[in-house]
């Protein structure tokens, strides 16, 4: 039988109990210091049932959240069996000890800075070609720099912060913010003080989510 992974938290915190998708109940495998948060699986992850599934899933992933902190695994992460689950505990023992230890009393928040309806061209509109497309790129970049540069007092508030430089011509900046809990409110109400203050750009915060993003390699 293959296990769905949930999570990995320290080993003397992981929970005893608890049901995960499919109504499949929780189990731990140790090794170390670590323990992976599973259920039994069948493989069945797609068909017309598979939105409601990531939801079930993010549900039973936020409620072991509440229990003690986990670096969460990504949607579909499957271990072949108990022995694999090992294998990788062993394998990142000192690399996800370290990562339960970053994200703490933290959760992740979102935002995206989007360029407002009616503000002027933005680099990028224009269709592209040759030296005309490299310069567009260049000011795109440019311009997504000045509106990061705006938004460093929510990285100034975060434990962390990952930045994603305009992966789109309507998208400038992307960011994912590892915030404590007890400051998640008043990181909310900055992000609309700035968002009064920005006239060229839109911004949606997000969360709180698991801090997926600072999970990364650890295993997603």
């Amino acid at each position: 039988m293959n296990l769905l992974l949930y999570g990995v938290a320290e080993a003397a915190a992981a929970p005893l109990s608890g049901i995960g998708l499919d109504n499949e109940p929780l189990h731990t495998v140790v090794e170390g210091q670590l323990a992976a948060i599973v259920s039994d699986h069948g493989g069945a992850d797609s068909g017309p049932a598979s939105n409601n599934r990531m939801r079930d899933y993010e549900l039973a992933v936020r409620r072991l959240m509440e229990h003690d902190v986990i670096l969460p695994a990504r949607f579909g992460r499957v271990l072949a069996d108990e022995r694999a689950a090992r294998a990788l505990l062993r394998r990142r023992h000192s690399d996800l000890l370290s990562r339960l230890r970053r994200v703490r009393g933290a959760v992740e928040l979102a935002l995206r800075a989007t360029w407002r309806r009616g503000a002027e061209e933005k680099p990028g509109d224009r269709p592209p070609s040759g030296t005309d497309y490299l310069r567009a790129r260049f000011e795109l970049r440019q311009s997504a720099r000045r509106v990061a540069s705006e938004l460093d007092p929510l990285s100034a508030m975060a434990v962390s912060s990952l930045r994603t430089m305009a992966p789109a011509s309507d998208l400038p900046v992307a960011y994912a913010y590892l915030v404590e809990c007890d400051r998640v409110s008043e990181f909310v109400a900055l992000v609309a003080q700035l968002k009064d203050h920005l006239d060229e750009v839109e911004l949606t915060c997000t969360g709180p989510w698991p801090p997926y993003s600072f999970a990364e390699g650890a295993p997603v």
